[in-house]
This record gives structure tokens, C-alpha cells and sequence, in this order.
């Protein structure tokens, strides 16, 4: 049986090195977990979803004990590169919780505009999307949550921000990259995070 451990990797959206995730992460840590945020190479998604999910992978093998899981918060593309982790590289084994933060899981309208694969991949109606949505299911023992912004001018349309199974958030934040950053997301995170640990030592 696998141990959860208090380790939550933030996984940052796209162009970002981790500095959308800074503020949650020092919350996080503050209230007693160990917040490391990932600093994925290529993040412009250049190559894909896939090579992100292969370093996110090595990552949890790295700060994750063996016999232990972790939770992952991914924001914008980051949630995507969680889920094909997650779902097509056997995350789901490692990982007690996940929380996507604005993601584009039905695809966005802006991401026509990336002319390369990782922008093929997250356009609305992709093959890439389409097969990830499929079974979701696989994403039911995770608690997952999805937390999106009705003003949301990035993700278009903003409902594409909704996860097709578990928990969603609607919070009123006025801009895409503000979203990990806003004080009302980080208190949902944060106790998501906490009711997924004081729900059981293991799974």
C-alpha cells in the first residue's frame, strides 16, 4: 500500500519557469508541505506534451519516497502535461491528488496560433485531447479538481478549463496568468490538499 506523503509538485503553464507558481508555493509551504515547483525544459511545448511528462515523471521519482505518492497542481498547459503523465505514463500509481488550475483540457482557440506539435495538441478537438478526455475516468481516484476564471481571455472557451470528471472551482480571477497567484485559489488548493492527506494515510 502506498503512503501519501506531503509532497505537491506545481507544474507551470506554458514560457514559465515557475514564477506564476512562486506565491502558492511558499503558502504551501507554510502550511507544512514540501512545494516544489517543476522547471520543465522546452516548456514552450515545442516537442509536445510528451518529453514535459517524461522530466515531470522523473521529478516524482526523484522527491516522492519509494512506497509514497504526492499531489501535483498544474496550471495552464502544466495541467495537460500532468494528465498525459498521469493517464499514459502510469503517474496515476504514484499520485494521491491532482488540481489543474486553468488548463485547457477541451483545448483553446489561441492555441491555433503555436504552429509547431505542443500547439497542434492543445487546440480544441485534437486527436491529442480527444484521447485524454476518453477516459478521464483513469483520473477518478485522484480527487481531482479543476479551479477556472469566467474572464479567462487565454483558455477560450473558459469552460474548456473544466475537468470532465471531479470537483470544479468558478473563481472570479480577471486575468489567465493571475490565476496561481490569486489568494482565493491558493486556500482552495491548499485544503484540497490538506482533506486529501486527513482522508487516509494510504491508498
Amino acid at each position: 500500500m502506498m503512503q501519501k506523503s506531503r509532497v505537491a509538485i506545481l507544474i507551470p503553464g506554458i514560457f514559465d519557469r515557475g514564477k506564476s507558481m512562486l506565491r502558492m508555493q511558499h503558502a504551501l509551504g507554510d502550511a507544512g508541505f514540501v512545494a516544489r515547483t517543476i522547471k520543465l525544459k522546452t516548456n514552450s511545448g515545442w516537442y509536445g506534451m510528451e518529453p514535459m511528462a517524461r522530466q515531470l515523471r522523473d521529478l516524482v521519482e526523484e522527491v516522492a519516497g519509494s512506497g509514497e505518492t504526492c499531489a501535483l497542481v498544474g496550471f495552464s498547459m502544466g495541467g495537460i502535461v500532468a494528465r498525459y503523465y498521469l493517464q499514459r505514463l502510469g503517474g496515476a500509481e504514484r499520485v494521491h491528488k491532482f488540481i489543474a488550475l486553468s488548463s485547457p483540457h477541451f483545448g483553446s482557440l489561441w492555441a491555433h496560433l503555436l504552429p509547431y506539435k505542443g500547439g497542434r495538441q492543445l487546440r480544441i478537438g485534437s486527436e491529442f485531447l480527444d484521447n485524454l478526455n476518453r477516459d478521464a475516468a483513469m483520473l477518478e481516484g485522484l480527487a481531482p479538481v479543476s479551479i477556472w476564471t469566467p474572464y479567462d481571455a487565454t483558455i477560450v472557451p473558459h469552460t474548456s478549463s473544466r475537468l470532465p470528471v471531479g470537483s470544479t472551482y468558478q473563481v472570479p480571477v480577471s486575468l489567465h496568468r493571475w490565476v496561481p497567484q490569486n489568494p482565493a485559489v491558493i486556500k482552495i488548493v491548499r485544503t484540497e490538499l490538506t482533506e486529501a492527506l486527513e482522508g487516509g494515510g494510504s491508498r
